[in-house]
């Protein structure tokens, strides 16, 4: 068996595809933790879970699943879920109406980043690594948050977009291989919109 020595990194490489809605949000800045809760679940993560879809879960649990289907998502290399987790199709349309891009292209996007990262992790913890997450805390953002996205973001679709919750999460993410495992810490924020919820900003080695 290799070394089981947790190194506390920040993987900073880990999939940078959401930069193309953060450059949008940039004016918005990152809101104050509001509410601390303990979720202290662990999930490895093996197999998609449902998406999270309104009046069937609650934030908690709904914050749960979203994660878990994003490190679904990068572990059965699947550029086209990433997508989905990333923004509402509406915003999506107008992307790629204003900028020129084609679904294709932002998912083949997605598809590299999922690649580069697990090539780096299989360099580092072996070529069996696997990802498990703990979120650890949580936290609302401010209704500034939700009206400023609402005003910026929202309103720039053909169907108004409306943001009705965000939460910051301190998610612990482990990297665990024959070879070595790798811990960070990473502060994603979670954005209910329109009764569904979305990865915001991954939050990449920002705890």
């Amino acid at each position: 068996m290799g070394k089981d020595n947790k190194n506390k990194k920040s993987n900073k490489t880990l999939l940078t595809g959401i930069a193309l809605i953060a450059a949008a949000l940039i004016i918005i800045g990152i809101g104050l933790f509001m509410i601390l809760r303990d979720n202290k679940r662990d999930e490895n993560v093996v197999t998609p879970g449902k998406f999270a879809v309104i009046g069937e879960e609650d934030s908690a649990t709904a914050c749960q699943n979203l994660m878990s289907e994003y490190y679904s998502a990068i572990m059965g290399e699947d550029g086209k879920a990433l997508y989905k987790l990333m923004a509402p199709p509406e915003y999506w349309s107008y992307y790629m109406n204003v900028y020129s891009k084609t679904e294709e292209e932002i998912i083949k996007t997605y598809k590299d980043a999922i690649n580069n990262t697990k090539t780096e992790w299989k360099a580092k913890c072996g070529d069996d690594a696997k990802v498990s997450f703990q979120i650890t805390a949580s936290g609302e953002e401010p209704e500034e948050f939700l009206k400023n996205w609402n005003d910026n973001v929202g309103s720039l679709c053909d169907e108004q977009l409306t943001a009705e919750e965000a939460l910051k999460l301190n998610v612990t993410q482990t990297v665990k291989g024959q070879k070595d495992s790798i811990e960070s810490n990473n502060s994603p924020i979670l954005i209910k919109v329109n009764g569904h919820w979305y990865i915001l900003n991954e939050g990449i080695g920002e705890n």
